[in-house]
């Protein structure tokens, strides 16, 4: 094209190809030294080549933006070191690596109340649940979950056991321990994945508890009292002895996945919610408690407590 060429050059750090259009200023040079004719063909073809650099161009920053992280959206809690054992105070160890929590996620969408507002609001819709042995049980805290409808919370149940007592239907009854507080009325929801290491809740199964229950769950919070994390242990075998049946692994999941969103126990037998399980299914008081705990943010009822507050 009479010295105006279309060039493949390298960026200066050598790794992408850059389609480059040399001496294009010269074009109204070369247009001057041509029949009407030529220049016509000249700036079409010129153009042409312009065209394609440019597409060129912005097709490999379109490349390079995508590959490259977005700048102040991945900063993460990690697990707080917090972690509150709702049945058995023993430590159980964190077998699994915890994915990042966002930050926005992690304290929700709801605005911290100040304490007297949250004793009020509480003690509007107490009547027919337990939430006063809940905060009796909490230091006066609320622990829960951020809303998660959108986004639900990511449950692994581990479904390679090989232990003696073990039930096929066992992952199954535990999804329906799952779906039974959802149920409920509350703004969250769970999805099953199969890769431990993406889960926000991991599920495991032994074959007995030394300390004679049937279940454990640990998990952990912010200091705000967001939870972000859990785990739960459910024995095959009654801690009398006996295997447990897929309608009893039901109830005990029911149980611990009740722990895993901020319940402690009640006294009261005709719960779910009791420290030893006598019913296989959700009282009207066991769902009036978790949706009231579910309408307030979490936090602490005391006057003067901080965001720090670190009671378990």
């Amino acid at each position: 094209m009479d010295g105006t060429t279309l060039g493949l050059n390298r960026s200066r750090n050598g790794e992408e190809p850059l389609l480059v259009l040399q001496d294009c200023a010269s074009l109204f040079g070369l247009l001057s030294r041509h029949s009407a004719q030529h220049r016509v063909k000249y700036v079409e073809v010129t153009l042409s080549g312009c065209v394609l650099a440019l597409a060129a161009f912005v097709g490999l920053q379109a490349r390079q933006l995508r590959g490259a992280p977005a700048s102040g959206v991945s900063a993460a809690v990690g697990a707080s070191g917090m972690i509150d054992s709702t049945i058995d105070a023993a430590d159980p160890g964190v077998p699994f690596e915890r994915p990042a929590i966002v930050m926005r996620e992690v304290m929700g969408s709801e605005p911290a109340l100040a304490p007297n507002e949250l004793r009020r609001r509480l003690l509007q819709g107490a009547s027919g649940t337990y939430i006063d042995e809940l905060l009796a049980s909490r230091d006066s805290s609320l622990a829960r979950w951020p809303v998660r409808v959108t986004n639900p919370v990511r449950v692994w149940i581990d479904e390679t056991v090989e232990l003696d007592g073990w039930d096929e239907h066992f992952p199954v009854s535990v999804r329906d321990g799952f779906d039974g507080w959802v149920e409920a009325g509350i703004p969250m929801r769970f999805t099953f994945v199969r890769d431990s290491a993406s889960a926000d809740v991991h599920v495991r199964f032994i074959p007995k508890f030394p300390t004679g229950i049937s279940g454990k769950t640990t998990w952990t919070r912010t200091s705000e009292w967001w939870l972000v994390s859990a785990d739960i242990v459910l024995s095959l075998t009654h801690p009398a002895g006996g295997p447990v049946s897929p309608l009893q692994m039901r109830a005990i999941a029911l149980h611990e996945v009740g722990h895993l969103l901020g319940l402690d126990h009640t006294a009261d037998l005709a719960n779910i919610m009791s420290p030893r399980v006598r019913v296989r299914d959700l009282s009207d008081a066991d769902r009036a408690t978790i949706r009231l705990l579910y309408s307030v943010p979490a936090g602490s009822t005391k006057d003067g407590a901080g965001s720090g507050n670190n009671h378990h």
